[in-house]
């Protein structure tokens, strides 16, 4: 115990008076924290230049257009009657698509025949894409359900049975516990798990390699017994757990109120299933650190994981479309399981036995990663820290 005891004193003193490391923890994680889902705080695309090509100039047309320029996903912007030069100012970056209305469109429309509109829209970027599409099919369902109703109404139905006749099925779409259909609510908490995972290992990575150059350098360090290894570990990864358990309670009580981003869930079920999360992060970074002989070889070498940590997650592209041996690969790294569960639990009000897979794969993985670790800082390190001057 006082082994114990001395590695967790002697490892929050190590994270404190490095600047390094303090700047990670405490000002980077908050400091990205609230400044990452800033740009997406408006949750959808609104209002995107749509050039409209009216070649019919007819009243109908007209109408149609003012329809479209109605909806919140798109506005007009300056309006020509050649094709090419819409297509100039899309490839220009000036407009997000164009819109065609051919010519006879009104006197199709008024013979009863089948008329036909034409969008061109940017699709390099599907955000915009869907919301091009949206607002204009939205203003093109809307003119030909007004037109059919008419029709029906026409031929003797009442107004009553006309909409039925038009619409026998109606759609009541309700997105699930995203209610705005907001991209902020579909990607920051999810990134805020691995912002937490990634500032950790970094953070672990940086003072391993501290302690790495220094037992390099160090004349001739003193020996020390095999059974203080493991109280070892477990004073210094309590030390990490006790500051970055914390930082859930900040996204949740802070985060997520300031950017309005919705809960269903209970916090303490989020914070028992974030207990094995936290710790596995710790004990895979200090598996990771016994690998950089430099503090500066930490941050280039755990950057770079984070965007396939992202894909690997499940959330910013289906596990389904990944290869099954890669989807097992990602069980390794605890932000696979971890932030599956915390989106299960916070967003859609899952309890903590429907998340009892991901648990205790998390679980597992902290029993790996500590065997894992215990055997390589006995073999970068051979010896356990000096006894703290303060404690007999």
């Amino acid at each position: 115990m006082r082994t114990l005891a001395r590695a967790c004193i002697d490892e929050y003193r190590a994270i404190l008076s490095d600047r390094g490391v303090l700047f990670i923890f405490l000002a980077g994680l908050i400091i990205y924290t609230a400044y990452y889902p800033l740009p997406y705080s408006p949750e959808v695309v609104k209002e995107l230049p749509v050039v409209p090509v009216d070649q019919d100039a007819s009243t109908l047309s007209r109408k149609l257009l003012q329809w479209v320029d109605a909806t919140e996903e798109v506005r007009l912007a300056a309006s020509t009657r050649n094709v090419a030069e819409a297509r100039r100012r899309v490839v220009n970056g000036e407009a997000a698509g164009f819109f065609v209305i051919p010519e006879g469109f009104e006197r199709s429309v008024l013979r009863g025949e089948q008329a036909t509109v034409a969008l061109y829209a940017d699709a390099c970027y599907f955000l915009i894409y869907r919301q091009v599409h949206t607002g204009c099919y939205k203003a093109a369902a809307t003119l030909s359900a007004g037109i059919e109703i008419k029709r029906f109404t026409a031929a003797g139905f009442g107004e009553r049975h006309a909409r039925a006749a038009r619409d026998p099925l109606p759609l009541d779409s309700r997105p699930l516990f995203n209610p705005a259909s907001g991209y902020a609510t579909y990607v920051v908490p999810g990134v805020l798990m691995l912002i937490l995972q990634q500032t950790l290992l970094i953070g672990i990575g940086m003072l391993g390699g501290t302690r790495n150059e220094a037992f390099r350098n160090a004349p001739v360090p003193p020996q020390g017994g095999k059974d203080s290894y493991v109280p070892l570990l477990l004073g210094r990864g309590f030390a990490y757990f006790s500051i970055y358990i914390l930082y859930p309670l900040f996204y949740l009580f802070f985060i997520f109120p300031l950017y309005d981003l919705p809960r269903a869930g209970h916090t303490t079920a989020v914070m028992v299933f974030l207990v094995p999360y936290v710790l596995s992060i710790v004990y895979l970074g200090f598996a990771l650190s016994t690998l950089f002989q430099y503090r500066e070889h930490s941050i280039p070498a755990l950057i770079y994981t984070s965007v396939p940590a992202v894909f690997l997650a499940g959330f910013a592209w289906p596990m389904e479309a990944v290869p099954t041996w890669l989807r097992h690969a990602a069980l390794l790294l605890p932000s696979t399981s971890g932030v599956a569960g915390f989106l299960r639990l916070n967003q859609m009000g899952a309890t903590l036995h429907e998340v009892r897979f991901e648990w205790f794969v998390l679980w597992a993985l902290c029993g790996f990663y500590f065997l894992l670790s215990w055997v390589c800082v006995q073999r970068t390190q051979p010896f356990p820290e000096r006894p703290h001057p303060d404690l007999p």
